[in-house]
């Protein structure tokens, strides 16, 4: 399990912990505030600021990076850090929510402008209660009078988005504000989400899933589909074989693979099984 799993978990997957969900996590004034700050800054000019961050990082030592990746990496586990997460384990994970949410995405604001990309869950972060955050929402996107930028979702609704996401090759992360409190789930590409950004440039916002994919070698055809819908690029073709093979060290485990497989010949696996991938976070 990742380091939340021992830390916030109490024994299981730290996503399925219902304490990380509780309200009155919000009680908390600082986590508040911190959340109000993260939709104002981050939808605003992150996206180039992020972008200039790391092209002055390349211009230093690699081992003088690391050590400075690694030194925010910690800061950022504190404050907003995430975990990929395949659509199994979604589904408790809106049980446990006190509110589903569908929300604006800050990161394609911030990279594309986009102001009604709404592809962003949000998690016990009911706007009625928390009125500073849902201004935040309408300061930053300046909604149209006929949108609404807060859809209600039930367990079964935020299901079938999911499914709808899976099929334009979006992978699901969920997200902490304060951590261990989870406040989101997201939708990711590496075109406009920051963390995937972020990732492009070896800096970690987010642990590995649970899982890793395989593939049937007997049910696979070959057609290759797999390969273009991997976020990852752990996906890799054998021409001997004439069939697709998974690369476990690149692997994050998010399944995304499996909604474009037509023959159903992909399957997650336990990373913790994984001869090579157990330790991979």
């Amino acid at each position: 399990m990742c380091q939340f799993c021992h830390q916030h978990g109490e024994g299981k997957k730290w996503y399925h912990n219902a304490a990380n969900y509780a309200e009155d996590l919000l009680s908390d004034l600082e986590r508040r505030r911190y959340i109000k700050e993260f939709v104002c800054d981050v939808a605003t000019d992150k996206a180039r600021e992020l972008e200039e961050t790391f092209q002055r990082a390349l211009k230093v030592p690699r081992w003088l990076r690391e050590i400075g990746y690694r030194f925010y990496e910690q800061k950022y586990r504190r404050d907003h850090f995430g975990q990929v997460i395949p659509k199994e384990d979604l589904y408790e994970v809106y049980r446990n929510a006190g509110s589903i949410v569908r929300l604006p995405c800050v990161c394609r604001k911030s990279s594309t402008g986009a102001k009604e990309a709404r592809y962003c869950i949000g998690l016990t972060l009911d706007p009625e209660k928390l009125l500073e955050i849902k201004e935040a929402f309408l300061e930053t996107f300046q909604f149209g009078p006929h949108t609404d930028p807060f859809e209600r979702l039930t367990v079964e609704r935020a299901m079938a988005l999911t499914e709808d996401f899976e099929k334009e090759g979006l992978i699901h992360t969920i997200w902490t504000f304060k951590t261990p409190f989870i406040g989101a789930v997201c939708n990711c590409d590496r075109a406009d989400c920051l963390a995937m950004k972020a990732y492009q440039y070896q800096f970690h916002l987010f642990f590995r899933g649970e899982y890793v994919a395989r593939v049937d070698e007997e049910r696979c055809i070959g057609c290759r589909r797999c390969l273009q819908a991997c976020q990852f690029g752990a996906l890799g073709y054998s021409a001997h074989r004439r069939t697709a093979f998974v690369d476990p060290l690149r692997c994050y485990g998010c399944g995304i693979c499996r909604a474009h497989c037509e023959q159903g010949a992909i399957f997650l696996q336990e990373r913790a099984a994984h001869p090579r991938a157990a330790s991979l976070w």
